[in-house]
C-alpha cells in the first residue's frame, strides 16, 4: 500500500484516486493531492511506520533547509532524496498508532528566519483491510498570527519536550481531582493511551497506601491542599496486573487564591527503584544522623581523601576549616595544621596523628590527643574500613580533662591531709606517751608505797584510779599511733614462727576473769596440729584481743563467745570469733569498720572506746596479707571471720 501512496503522490493524481484510502475509517481523507501540487500549501508528508518519508511536498523540503545547521540534500538520478524529519517523527507516529486516530500539535523550530511557530495535525492511513500502514500529517505556520502568544508557545514546547523526556508521569488534576492531563509516559506505565485516564478521578484509579516502613505517613485525602511527596499509590491494570507508583504533587492556586487543582509526578515503583529510594533514605538518615552526633565525623577513601564529613569536624578544627573539602588530601590537612600553628602540644602532636593515621589503614586503631590554640583539647581516633578508608572521630576532651586535673588535685589535698594528720597524730601520742609513762611509772611507785607509806587511804583510793585512769589513756594513744601509722603506710611486721593455738588460748586466759564476771561463756578450738604461722606475734595477739574484747563488751549475760581456728581447704587458716551478743544493722557495720566509728547502741553505749580497734584490726590483718569479713544479726550476735593465704603457713623450717 505505502507503494501505491508513493507513486500516487508522485503522479499528482486528483484526489478522486485517493478516495479508497481512509484516513480514521469513517471519513474520506482530505485533498492530498492539493496540498503535494499547491505552490503555497504548507509542508506536508506521508511517512511509513518505521518513520521512513514516502512522500514529502516542496514547502516541507524549503522548511527542512531552512533549518539552521541543516545539511544540503542533493536529489540523485532516478530517486529523490527525502530530508531528514524536521519534527518529532517518531513520536507523532507512535502517538498516532496508540490513539488509531488523529492528533495535534505544537511545535517551535530555530530556522534562518528566526524561531517559527508550528500547529500540525497528524493522522493514519488505513489499507482497505483497515489496518493502519501510514501517517501523514500537515504543518501550519502561526508565527505571525499571535505574536503576543509566542512566550507562551515557547513554554509549552519546552514543557512537552520535558514531558517526552523525563522518565515520570507528569500529571495534573481539578479541584475534585480529576485528571485533566497526563503525558505520555502513561501509555508504558499504565499500558493505555493519555486519553482513557482524561477525566477519571485520582481516588477511583488507585488506591494510596503507606510506604514500608511508613504506617504513620499521612495518606492523601479529598480535603488535602498542602504539598506532598512520594505518597504509594497503587493501580490496578484491565489484566489484574498491579501497578505501584510514588506520587509527588504541588496545589496550584489563582491569583485571587483559589484552589484549583494538584500538579504533579508519578514514579513507577521497580525492584531496583524501590531499592535505590531506600538506599536514598537510609543514606539521608545516616547523613542526618552523622551531623548531629557530638562528635567530629571524617571519612576518608582509600587513597586518603576527605569524602565526607560532619560541621562537628569542621569546628574542632577551626583553624584549618577552610582546607577541609571534598577531595582533600589526608596529608594536605595535616600539612595545613603544621603551618597554621592551629595545633600547640604536645610536641609532635601531628607527627603522632600521621602515623595513627597510617596504622589505622593496617587495622590498628588507636587515638591522640591534641592541645589547640585556642585552649581546647581534643581528641582524635582514627578506626579502618571495609574498603580501606579510615573514619575518623574527634571529640572535646577539654571538660573531661579538667574534671580529672580537679579530681587529681583533690585526690593530692586530700593525700597530703591524711599525711599531714597522720604525722600530727604520731607526734601528738610520742608527746602524750611519755609523760604518761613517768605518771603511769611514779603512781605505781606510789601504789606499792615503795618509798614510805602513805597517811590516809582515800590517798591509796586516788592512786589507783589515777593509775587505771593513765593505762587507759596509754592504750587509746597507743591505738591513735598504730592506725596513724597503718593510714600512712609506716606498719612493720617483725616475723617470727608463731603458734596460733598458744596465741588464742593466751587471750582466752587473759579475759577469762572478765568474761566469768559478765556471766559469758569464752572458749578457744583450735587443732592441736595446726602448723606454725608466720606472722608478727605482738600483732597477731593485738588483733585476737581487739576482736574478744569487743565481743566480750557487746555480749550480754549468759553469752558465749568461741574462737575457732583452722587450715582451710585452699591450705591457708581461717579464724572465726562468734558470739552471741547484740549484733550490729547491716547498714551499720561500715560505720564500725571506720576509724573512730562507733555503732549507737544502748549497751555499746555503756562502754568506752574509741571506735579504732576495729580499723585498727583490719589494718593488722591485711598487713599480714589477711581478709576480714563481718556478718551480724542484731539480737542473734555477730561472726569475724579471717582469712589467711597459705603463704603465712609453715609447714617446716622457713629460710
Amino acid at each position: 500500500m505505502s507503494g501505491r501512496l508513493h507513486k500516487i503522490l508522485k503522479d499528482q493524481t486528483t484526489a478522486s484516486d485517493l478516495e479508497t484510502v481512509q484516513t480514521d475509517g469513517t471519513t474520506n481523507p482530505p485533498d492530498l493531492s492539493a496540498a503535494a501540487t499547491t505552490a503555497s500549501a504548507p509542508p506536508f508528508y506521508t511517512a511509513d511506520l518505521c518513520g521512513n518519508f514516502i512522500s514529502v511536498n516542496a514547502a516541507y523540503r524549503r522548511l527542512a533547509a531552512s533549518m539552521v545547521n541543516a545539511m544540503p540534500v542533493a536529489p540523485q538520478a532516478g530517486n529523490d532524496t527525502m530530508p531528514e524529519p524536521v519534527f518529532p517523527l517518531d513520536e507523532v507516529i507512535a502517538n498516532v498508532i496508540a490513539m488509531a486516530a488523529g492528533t495535534t500539535r505544537a511545535e517551535n523550530l530555530e530556522t534562518t528566519d528566526g524561531l517559527r511557530s508550528f500547529s500540525s495535525n497528524h493522522f493514519p492511513i488505513h489499507n482497505d483491510s483497515g489496518l493502519i500502514v501510514a501517517v501523514g500529517g500537515m504543518y501550519t505556520d502561526v508565527s505571525d498570527k499571535d505574536t503576543q502568544s509566542l512566550p507562551h508557545l515557547i513554554a509549552q514546547d519546552r514543557f512537552d519536550d520535558i514531558a517526552r523526556l523525563v522518565t515520570d508521569l507528569i500529571w495534573e488534576t481539578d479541584t475534585d481531582f480529576n485528571l485533566v492531563y497526563a503525558s505520555s509516559r502513561v501509555n508504558e506505565i499504565l499500558e493505555i493511551h493519555p486519553r482513557e485516564v482524561m477525566g477519571k478521578n485520582m481516588f477511583d484509579l488507585g488506591t494510596f497506601k503507606p510506604g514500608d516502613g511508613e504506617r504513620n505517613q499521612p495518606l492523601l485525602t479529598r480535603e488535602t491542599r498542602s504539598p506532598f511527596r512520594d505518597i504509594n499509590f497503587h493501580i490496578t491494570l484491565a489484566d489484574g496486573r498491579t501497578r505501584k507508583l510514588f506520587l509527588s504533587g504541588l496545589p496550584m492556586f489563582s491569583d485571587t487564591g483559589a484552589f484549583k487543582g494538584f500538579r504533579g509526578t508519578a514514579t513507577e515503583i521497580s525492584d531496583e527503584t524501590a531499592a535505590r529510594r531506600n538506599a536514598s533514605i537510609s543514606r539521608d538518615r545516616l547523613t542526618a544522623a552523622i551531623e548531629n552526633i557530638s562528635e567530629g565525623f571524617a571519612l576518608f577513601d582509600a587513597e586518603d581523601r576527605l569524602v565526607l564529613f560532619n560541621n562537628r569536624f569542621k569546628e574542632y578544627l577551626a583553624g584549618i576549616a577552610r582546607f577541609l573539602v571534598p577531595g582533600a588530601t589526608f596529608s594536605g590537612i595535616v600539612e595545613a595544621a603544621v603551618n597554621s600553628s592551629f595545633v600547640t602540644g604536645p610536641e609532635n602532636a601531628l607527627s603522632e596523628w600521621n602515623v595513627l593515621h597510617t596504622e589505622a589503614t593496617e587495622q590498628i586503631a588507636g587515638n591522640i590527643e591534641l592541645h589547640l590554640a585556642s585552649g581546647r583539647r581534643i581528641r582524635i581516633s582514627d578506626r579502618s574500613t571495609e574498603d580501606g578508608g579510615v573514619v575518623t572521630i574527634v571529640s572535646d576532651v577539654t571538660d573531661m580533662k579538667n574534671r580529672e586535673e580537679a579530681l587529681r588535685s583533690s585526690k593530692e589535698l586530700a593525700e597530703q591531709g591524711s599525711r599531714s594528720k597522720s604525722e600530727f597524730l604520731a607526734n601528738m601520742s610520742h608527746e602524750l606517751r611519755t609523760p604518761l609513762n613517768a605518771i603511769i611509772g611514779f603512781t605505781e611507785v606510789m601504789r606499792d608505797q615503795a618509798l614510805g607509806p602513805i597517811g590516809n587511804e582515800r590517798y591509796q583510793e586516788y592512786i589507783h584510779d589515777i593509775l587505771d585512769s593513765g593505762r587507759h589513756l596509754l592504750g587509746v594513744i597507743n591505738d591513735i599511733l598504730d592506725v596513724s601509722k597503718a593510714d600512712a603506710g609506716k606498719l612493720e611486721l617483725h616475723e617470727e614462727k608463731v603458734s596460733l593455738k598458744r596465741e588464742a588460748d593466751a587471750t582466752i586466759r587473759l579475759f577469762g576473769d572478765q568474761a566469768k564476771a559478765a556471766d559469758v561463756g569464752i572458749s578457744a578450738n583450735f587443732p592441736n596440729d595446726l602448723p606454725p604461722f608466720f606472722s608478727d606475734q605482738r600483732k597477731i595477739r593485738q588483733i585476737f584481743l581487739n576482736l574478744v574484747s569487743n565481743a566480750v563488751k557487746f555480749t550480754p549475760a549468759g553469752g558465749t563467745v568461741r574462737i575457732d581456728g583452722g587450715l582451710n581447704k585452699e591450705g591457708g587458716v581461717t579464724i572465726q570469733i562468734i558470739d552471741t551478743g547484740i549484733g550490729i544493722k547491716k547498714e551499720d557495720i561500715p560505720a564500725a569498720l571506720s576509724a573512730f566509728g562507733q555503732v549507737d547502741s544502748s549497751l555499746a553505749r555503756r562502754f568506752d572506746g574509741t571506735g579504732l580497734g576495729l580499723p585498727l584490726t583490719v589494718a593488722l590483718i591485711k598487713l599480714h596479707d589477711g581478709d576480714l569479713k563481718l556478718e551480724s544479726t542484731p539480737g542473734e550476735g555477730t561472726c569475724i571471720s579471717i582469712q589467711f593465704p597459705p603463704s603465712r603457713v609453715l609447714s617446716g623450717p622457713r629460710v
